[in-house]
């Protein structure tokens, strides 16, 4: 794609059919005969729509401007989150950044917002142009493009950076990936040359991987960073120091409602922590799902002066309430053996119930199903077994 058979998506005509058309099927449009007679290529203006709806969600900043020429649908799915994207953008102080894996260009943005010097690298010559539009949409004209892989890249790159960015990835052929030594750029084997070209070294991982694993054999992992938004998990970061030996600092980001929240430890304090056990008191916490991941189980209970319901139900209990806990708080009004007559009373006068099952013989849909629940209100069903193997049903309300 070309500047110059992509101007017409900026015509006044253009972009109010966008705007008035953005919530309809996308689809829909694709065999217009009307839209073609205007000269319109139905095909880039099907794309322009899923983009606008995507972004709307997703990246915002992007949505705002009308100018912006969106990807094929698989670059917007690859894309960084905008409020994912502000967050790495700030983790290292850099004034030169290089971006081994621009794809859409979201991250490119957002850290060239906090540098003087920004490197964007694609190897797709179509995407490079779209995102060199894109950055001069949004007045980030210090943003150099340049099509090449990242090893055609680091083998002719002579200059010296701040800071390397690389999210790799993580398809091929249309397939998922899901072992990072099959991903692109290779994050083991171009480690060396990621040295010669910059002082830190910030790597983007799929929330799937076995942080333990690929930190083992990365080396020189300073920090890591399990980031979510919304209780859902969405980007595991790894934040490389050259010659770093001791042991990564682990941080649980939670991003929610424009705020963010972190709790940090090391792998091997959670390994020595010895938290109290108890069946349910009065209140039940659930960790946000950065936690989880982060692998904060036991110190976790220590931390926020709550109780371990059992070693592998990952449910905490306090008889006090904990108001700083980091993730879903819920008062419980009722505790009984799991049967099904049990939850039968329960629910004698009300079907509006959320399910959730931990460590439970049962699954959340198999509830659900079973007792015509509806999901929708404040109140839940909590379903797990405790310390002495006995599973639980719970009645509670959630408070956070």
């Amino acid at each position: 794609m070309t500047q110059d058979n992509s101007n017409w998506l900026f015509d006044a005509a253009t972009i109010r059919f966008l705007q008035d058309n953005e919530e309809k099927d996308a689809e829909s449009f694709l065999l217009s005969k009307a839209l073609a007679n205007k000269g319109w290529d139905t095909r880039l203006l099907v794309r322009q729509l899923k983009g606008i709806k995507t972004a709307k969600q997703k990246f915002p900043t992007f949505y705002e401007n009308s100018h912006i020429i969106y990807p094929p649908a698989v670059s917007l799915e690859q894309a960084s989150s905008e409020v994912t994207a502000r967050f790495k953008a700030c983790i290292i102080k850099a004034d030169k950044i290089i971006d081994l894996s621009g794809g859409m260009g979201i991250d490119t943005y957002f850290f060239s917002t906090q540098c003087k010097e920004m490197i964007y690298v694609e190897p797709q010559q179509e995407l490079l142009e779209i995102s060199a539009h894109n950055f001069n949409a949004l007045d980030a004209k210090h943003v150099q493009p340049v099509c090449a892989t990242a090893a055609e890249f680091l083998e002719n790159y002579k200059g010296h950076s701040d800071l390397i960015y690389i999210d790799p990835s993580r398809r091929k052929e249309g397939k998922r990936l899901s072992h990072y030594k099959d991903w692109e750029p290779d994050i083991i084997g171009l480690k060396p040359q990621f040295w010669k070209a910059a002082d830190h070294i910030l790597i983007k991982l799929s929330p799937m991987t076995d942080i333990s694993a690929v930190c083992k054999e990365l080396g020189e992992v300073k920090e890591v960073f399990v980031v979510s938004d919304r209780n859902e998990c969405k980007e595991v970061l790894l934040q490389l120091e050259q010659g770093y030996t001791g042991e990564p600092h682990i941080h649980a980001v939670l991003l929610q409602s424009g705020e963010e929240r972190q709790y940090s430890f090391y792998a091997s304090e959670e390994q020595s922590a010895s938290p109290a056990f108890s069946d349910p008191l009065k209140y039940l916490y659930e960790p946000d799902v950065a936690l989880l991941k982060a692998g904060a189980f036991k110190k976790t209970a220590i931390d926020h002066q709550v109780k371990k319901i059992q070693a592998h139900t990952h449910l905490y209990t306090s008889e006090q309430l904990q108001e700083n806990f980091p993730g879903k708080i819920f008062q419980i009004e009722f505790v009984k053996p799991y049967s099904k007559s049990n939850i039968t009373s329960l629910i004698v006068k009300e079907r509006d119930f959320h399910v959730l099952t931990r460590n439970a013989t049962v699954t959340t849909e198999q509830v659900k199903k079973q007792f015509k629940l509806v999901e929708r209100g404040d109140l839940y069903l909590i379903i797990f077994k405790g310390g002495n193997g006995e599973s639980f049903v719970v009645k509670a309300v959630r408070l956070k």
